[in-house]
């Protein structure tokens, strides 16, 4: 793969083996290649493990495949990024994990977590569409956070979402991510990280993550 300056990475991707989806890996990589994407990440609920046949098609596509975890929390979903399939031993499997214990636990093995759609929505007096968008609170008190995530493809069609996480992640020295939280194929991309520098390896990944040189996108 020709060596490039920008990179368009969709973060938050899940197949059949996240138990909630039908997409097979072949038919997520056609399209996020039909999408003009650079990358994905898979990240499947509650184990990273189970994302490991990822592994054998990695040297097949043009594609950069990356593999992480979405885990629930008592502060909402996190996604994880950078741990190996070893060091993790697929922890906070089948259970509730302390937000605060998952980002320090993370760090510690020199990937990084990110609140993966921080937000709540109700209906009343709010925008246009009657929605009243505000930051989940459980995620404003978690310490040595590094970004969240603001731009996911499920609220493609509700600006004011984004618009408000992204003031919040300014407000907050931030970084702000993008990704699909496709189940589907025909939904990888509505939503992605444009990275301002080269991301090969996980550990590329995990330090363009830290150094906040990025942006999120609807696609």
């Amino acid at each position: 793969m020709a060596r490039k300056s920008q990179f368009r990475i969709d973060l938050h991707v899940h197949s059949k083996y996240s138990g909630e989806s039908l997409a097979e890996p072949k038919e997520i990589i056609e399209c996020a290649l039909e999408k003009g994407l650079d990358g994905i990440c898979i990240t499947e609920h509650g184990s990273l493990y189970v994302s490991r046949p990822f592994e054998e098609l990695k040297n097949k596509y043009p594609l950069l495949i990356f593999r992480g975890v979405e885990l629930a929390t008592d502060a909402g979903h996190m996604l994880v990024y950078g741990v190996d399939d070893e060091a993790w031993d697929d922890w906070g499997k089948d259970r509730i994990c302390n937000a605060q214990e998952l980002i320090d636990r993370v760090a510690k093995l020199g990937g990084i977590a990110i609140p993966a759609h921080p937000w709540h929505i109700s209906r009343g007096a709010g925008d246009q569409n009657g929605l009243i968008v505000s930051v989940d609170d459980r995620v404003a008190n978690l310490k040595n956070l590094t970004a969240i995530e603001v731009c996911n493809g499920k609220q493609a069609g509700n600006p004011i979402v984004h618009e408000i996480l992204g003031t919040f992640a300014r407000e907050q020295s931030l970084g702000a991510i993008g990704g699909s939280d496709a189940h589907t194929p025909e939904n990888v991309g509505r939503a992605f990280t444009i990275f301002r520098a080269p991301i090969y390896t996980p550990q590329h990944l995990v330090n363009a993550l830290m150094s906040k040189r990025y942006y999120p996108q609807i696609g």
